[in-house]
Parts: structure tokens; C-alpha cells; sequence
């Protein structure tokens, strides 16, 4: 039986500061257009805003739509596999970008959609100041003793040997002492607060009403969720995804696994960055198998 292919689009955390240097100057269509639908200057956004404000959800959100979609639109005549996906998955707030990208969203209501969902995501930030901490190389049981230790809970479930906690700053701040006095490594993530915690419980009450009247095409490219790895084919399976989306964790490895029992072998992966390669190459060595990624913000593609 040949190899499906999936989409894979990045979610906040991915991107850095004047990281629209790797894009060519073709793709500032995308980011013309989802600018006039918002009123912010995507482009000049990218190239030259400091981390924090680039990394406010409201300018991230839509931000990342427009990057993975200029990925898409400028390698989609040399990418066979474009032609052709069987799943889109994005992480965490990639979910945007997946569903635009699976043909569930507009490109439009896909940016207003990012737009108005990140600016309740804002008030999240400024209700507290939190962030994320990755750790790596240690197992469930060590990342819920420091959760418990340092008052973060498990944001991401991202691999067997990669977890992502959150909380408030001054919790992650106890944490990584804690993770230092063990010798395991800790790593400030850069992002504007602690997505995917209960500090994000009233910014998504807030986005209910506009989860609700979000205009899902009848018919798209399955998605694979974040909220248990399940397959999303319909616009009541995606309203639940996105419903308490910033308030549970990202079950990344979940949807990795229901990919790869779905005969998933390519992993075309979008967006800035090279986290979700590395997501997918830790899961292939899980499963002592080298699976295929084409890299799309690479300047000519990327095969492994």
C-alpha cells in the first residue's frame, strides 16, 4: 500500500524576530492581503518588530496563517505531495493555518477567525504573566513531579521524552531551579504567556460564541486534533477541537501516532522554524522507522 502525506502547520513559539528574511519577496501577497482584512502590517511585522510584540497572539495568530499559506502557494507546482494530502495537522494555534490549509477555512475567515481568537488570547497574557518550559530526555512521571513541585501543569505532550509545562512566571521560575538541581534540561520557551493552562480558562469562554458562527466548509481535507489525536472530518468535530482549545494540553504525540497508524510516512511541514521536523524525527526513531519530511520554509525544499 504507497505512503500518505500529511501537512504539518507550526503554532506561537515558532517564529522569531525578522525571520521574513527566508521568505521571498513573493510571498508578501499573502501578507498584504491577511494584513488589510486586520489593519496590521504583517509584513513589516515579521521584519523588523521586536520578539514581544511580534509575539502578541492577535499579530502571531494571523501572522503564521499568511506564512504557511505563501509556504503552500509558492511550493505547491514542486511538492507532488501538495497535490494530494491526506491529513493537516497543526500544533496548537497551527490549527488556524490547518484549517485553512485543509480547505475547511477561507484564506479570509481563516486570518479574521486568528485575528479575533488572538486578541481574546491577549487578554489571557495580560491577565497574568506566564510562559512556557520545555523539557527534554525525561519521561511523564518526572515532568508531573515538577508540575506538582512548582505548581505548572503539562501543556504539551509533545514526544515519550518531551513535555512542555506551564504556569505563571514566577512557578516556571521555580521550576527550572527545580529541573536544574536534577540536571534535567529546562527551556524558557518564546512565547507571551502560558498557553494551554487553565490562565486561558476565560479567553477561550470568550471565543466560544465566535467557534460557534465560524463559517466550516461542508467538506475538507481531514484534520488530526490536538485535543486526543482523533480524525476531524466534519464542522462539529472541529468546533470541538477548537472549543477550550488554550485551556487543555496539546496531545502532539497522540496525533503523530493516529498519522502514522493511518499509513502516514511523508510529513510536509510548514511555517517558520524547525521544531515540528524535529517533533516528527524523534517520533520516527520511536518507531525505528526514518520517515520522509519535506521541509517547505526551506529555500528549496528539504527531503529526509
Amino acid at each position: 500500500m504507497p505512503s500518505k502525506a500529511a501537512l504539518i502547520a507550526p503554532g506561537q513559539g515558532s517564529q522569531r524576530p525578522r525571520g521574513l528574511a527566508d521568505q521571498p519577496a513573493s510571498a508578501r501577497e499573502w501578507f498584504d492581503r491577511a494584513s488589510a482584512l486586520i489593519g496590521i502590517d504583517l509584513w513589516e511585522a515579521g521584519s523588523s518588530w521586536s520578539e514581544e510584540r511580534l509575539g502578541r497572539p492577535s499579530t502571531l495568530q494571523p501572522f503564521l496563517v499568511a506564512w504557511a499559506v505563501a509556504d503552500v502557494e509558492r511550493m505547491r507546482a514542486t511538492v507532488p505531495e501538495l497535490g494530494g494530502l491526506d491529513y493537516v495537522l497543526g500544533h496548537s494555534s497551527g490549527q488556524n493555518s490547518a484549517m485553512v490549509l485543509s480547505g475547511a477555512l477561507s484564506f479570509d475567515d481563516g486570518i479574521r477567525f486568528a485575528y479575533e481568537r488572538g486578541k481574546h488570547l491577549d487578554l489571557g497574557c495580560e491577565a497574568e504573566l506566564g510562559t512556557l518550559v520545555a523539557l527534554a530526555g525525561v519521561d511523564e512521571e518526572l515532568a508531573r513531579e515538577m508540575g506538582a513541585a512548582a505548581g505548572l501543569q503539562i501543556a504539551n505532550y509533545n514526544a515519550l521524552d518531551q513535555f512542555v509545562l506551564g504556569g505563571a512566571e514566577r512557578a516556571v521560575v521555580v521550576g527550572v531551579e527545580w529541573a536544574a538541581r536534577r540536571s534535567v534540561a529546562a527551556v524558557v520557551l518564546r512565547v507571551n504567556g502560558a498557553f494551554h493552562t487553565e490562565l486561558f480558562r476565560r479567553s477561550d469562554e470568550l471565543s466560544e460564541p465566535l467557534i460557534d458562527t465560524l463559517p466550516i466548509c461542508e467538506s475538507f481535507t481531514p484534520l488530526i486534533g490536538n485535543a486526543a489525536g482523533q480524525i476531524i472530518s466534519t464542522a462539529d468535530g472541529l468546533r470541538a477541537e477548537l472549543s477550550q482549545q488554550y485551556t487543555r494540553p496539546i496531545r502532539w504525540l497522540d496525533a503523530l501516532q493516529t498519522a502514522y497508524d493511518r499509513g502516514v510516512r511523508t510529513f510536509v511541514v510548514t511555517g517558520p522554524g524547525n521544531a515540528m521536523a524535529g517533533l516528527v524525527r524523534r517520533f520516527g526513531k520511536a518507531q525505528r522507522e526514518r520517515l520522509r519530511i519535506v521541509r517547505l520554509n526551506a529555500p528549496s525544499g528539504e527531503a529526509n
